[in-house]
């Protein structure tokens, strides 16, 4: 297929919001079946979602390349084992051309209403700048890693140098030689902080909670390993698996067995003493929760910075924000140039700043007042011809989150294809089949490391998690092969 992409207005198969991960795997699968007409509306300047808009010095993705990408658009090029943001983003804009989705893509195109017609089956999509798309069936591939979540620290506007965040990062602010305070002690500020801190006069860490830090062990792909993948592709595929049963056993530590995971807290004790040389910072930098009930975070260089002249940690959150720096709870106040929130994502936001109503003008950020949930993480009862990519319960502690995404557009497609062999116009999952998956879902979490006592950012504002898969992902493939007609409602 190679038709130009739809314009405003025309009638088309299909709409996917969004185009990192799962828009472009959703829109490669229709691309490659062949059949049906879809459209890409991305809000951004070019596809690559989460990796076009965190650019962060230090920026890089912790599952290992070979295993970050699509099983079907293997790359045997990745030149370091855990590849940087630039390499990711490349390698989706390679992908992108390579199966001819670009041509389907409207950039700079934010949806900001999805309303489905009951009368025509179909939905219609109202963009910010008021243009209208109209298919029988919606991908949300929006996404949830990409819109900056900022803490509620008084002052905060008052701060007169730069307010940088990890996922809004302005590229065109030199920190060279300044004094700047780091907040938070995520996966983006233990990158961050390696690698501001030989550049900068002064970083000052505000370190709330510690976190699990295990080693990385990062290293460059030589160029033999990368002919011999590209020469003999088996090789790589090989590689691959091996990757993937690895972080697999994981598995077993999150979700039914968290004493296992006290061997990562062995290691990450270890990690500390050996990269750390003052006990004092030692101490301040152990965790003091079970590991895995927050996300393991890997670095080999984020430790070595805290023996650095310049860099200090504060184990506590910022008090209060001035006009030249910050408060500690003490009362101490820290001065600097230029201030960079490590503070995650409002997960929430996407959905939140898009407005989707389904049958009978049913709400789904009302629906989802009370938390999320969906049915297998893809679809929801009253909103019909609807898949949600990197839906609730769907996320991972243990492995790649590709190979989800790739399992929910195969079920999206099994039910497009249902939808096809019935001659239908569409497909809804019932309340029923709903509440019975959810109900499981509930009864296999307490037993998981995530409900062991700490507060992330994958329990929702009720203390439930509404994030992470409770098991093994070839579980959740096996669960997203096929559609069950007993399960779904086809009209």
């Amino acid at each position: 297929m190679t038709s130009p992409v739809i314009p405003s207005g025309v009638l088309t198969d299909v709409i996917i919001l969004g185009s990192g991960f799962s828009g472009l795997g959703m829109a490669i699968a229709l691309q490659q079946e062949g059949k049906r007409s879809y459209v890409v509306l991305e809000k951004g300047a070019g596809v690559g979602g989460t990796w076009r808009e965190n650019r962060y010095p230090g920026c890089a993705c912790d599952v290992p390349s070979h295993l970050y990408s699509f099983s079907f658009a293997q790359n045997a090029g990745w030149t370091r084992h855990f590849a940087p943001q630039k390499e990711i983003l490349g390698y989706l804009e390679r992908t992108a051309d390579q199966y001819g989705v670009r041509a389907h893509c409207r950039f700079g195109v934010e949806a900001q209403t999805c309303e489905y017609d009951e009368a025509t089956s179909s939905w219609q999509v109202t963009t910010k700048t008021g243009e209208v798309f109209r298919a029988p069936q919606l991908v949300l591939g929006v996404g949830a890693l990409h819109h900056p979540k900022f803490p509620e620290v008084p002052g905060r506007e008052k701060f007169e140098g730069p307010q940088l965040h990890s996922a809004a990062w302005d590229e065109s602010v030199s920190l060279e030689g300044k004094r700047i305070v780091v907040v938070g002690t995520g996966a983006s500020a233990i990158q961050l902080v390696p690698a501001l801190a030989p550049h900068v006069k002064q970083l000052t860490l505000f370190q709330r909670t510690p976190a699990w830090v295990v080693p990385r062990a990062d290293a460059p792909i030589s160029r033999l390993a990368r002919w011999l993948y590209r020469v003999a592709p088996w090789l790589m595929k090989l590689t691959r698996a091996g990757i993937y049963w690895k972080l697999e056993s994981r598995a077993l530590g999150f979700t039914r067995w968290p004493r296992v995971l006290r061997a990562a807290e062995w290691l990450g004790k270890r990690h500390i003493r050996k990269q750390v040389k003052d006990p004092v910072l030692q101490e301040r930098l152990t965790p003091k929760y079970a590991a895995g009930c927050k996300r393991i975070l890997l670095s080999d260089d984020y430790y070595p910075s805290f023996n650095r002249p310049n860099v200090a940690l504060e184990s506590s959150a910022v008090k209060e924000v001035t006009e030249t720096g910050v408060v500690t709870p003490d009362g101490r106040h820290v001065e600097c140039d230029a201030i960079a929130w490590c503070t995650g994502f409002d997960v929430a936001a996407p959905l939140s700043r898009l407005k989707v109503l389904g049958r009978g003008g049913r709400d789904l950020g009302a629906t989802w007042s009370e938390g999320l949930h969906a049915y297998r993480g893809t679809t929801v009862p009253g909103f019909p011809n609807m898949y949600v990519l990197m839906g609730p319960n769907t996320g991972l502690g243990h492995n790649s989150m590709v190979y989800m995404i790739e399992s929910q557009i195969r079920f999206a497609m099994a039910h497009l294809k249902a939808l096809d062999a019935a001659g239908a116009k569409s497909v809804e999952v019932t309340e029923e089949a709903e509440h019975a998956f959810n109900a499981g879902i509930e009864a296999r979490l307490p037993g998981t490391v995530w409900a062991s006592g700490c507060n992330s950012w994958y329990l929702d504002v009720h203390g439930r998690n509404a994030m992470l898969w409770p098991g093994a992902t070839f579980s959740f493939r096996k669960l997203t092969s096929a559609v069950e007609l007993d399960h779904v409602k086809l009209k």
